[in-house]
């Protein structure tokens, strides 16, 4: 775990889950609990400036059959309205589950690009999986590329947060440390 200082200064990757084995009513739960995380983060500063208050950055990837950044880290600066209104207008696709190709996605286009943080050893890097742990495609990659996320960088962690009935042994996979950074729907409070 990343100490104290580089704590104030947080890069978070949300990885939503939209695939069809999630209910409806589970997805919109689930994007209710990220925009609960978000504004968990008022009154701190969006941005990419490294300062002792600490700025977040947010940035939020949708996965089904497909996977694709619906919100980028860049868009952080407008604003947490901007971004909750965002979450909350994301549709549920239901198509097939590829958390594999999803962490794959992260790893290759979101960390290290754009405006990310990464290896700045002030800053806290956090990605956070929420899904059902009910992958059908590319699903022999899931440790394998939760791992290589964690060794990105200084201060990078994996958290995993189940939705539905979501499998907990795929939860502990993703986090690569049991369950101790595993959590449920309903645990999210405790992020």
């Amino acid at each position: 775990r990343a100490d104290e200082e580089q704590l104030a200064n947080r890069d978070i990757v949300f990885v939503l889950d939209s695939s069809g084995s999630i209910p409806n009513d589970q997805f919109e739960k689930a994007k209710q609990a990220i925009n609960i995380l978000v504004e968990s983060f008022c009154p701190s500063k969006f941005g990419n400036e490294v300062t002792a208050a600490g700025n977040k950055q947010i940035a939020l990837v949708l996965f089904d059959t497909t996977v694709t950044t619906e919100i980028s880290f860049a868009e952080s600066a407008k604003g947490v309205g901007y971004l909750q209104d965002k979450i909350l207008s994301i549709r549920h696709r239901r198509g097939s589950t590829a958390t594999g190709d999803a962490l794959t996605y992260v790893k290759n286009s979101v960390l290290g690009k754009g405006s990310s943080r990464l290896n700045n050893k002030q800053v806290s890097t956090d990605v956070i999986v929420i899904t059902d742990g009910q992958c059908n495609r590319n699903c022999r990659v899931l440790g394998s590329e939760a791992n290589a996320i964690r060794k990105m960088g200084h201060g990078v962690n994996v958290f995993a947060m189940g939705v539905a009935n979501a499998r907990a042994c795929e939860l502990e996979i993703i986090t690569g440390k049991g369950s101790s950074l595993a959590y449920g729907l309903g645990d999210f409070r405790n992020f």
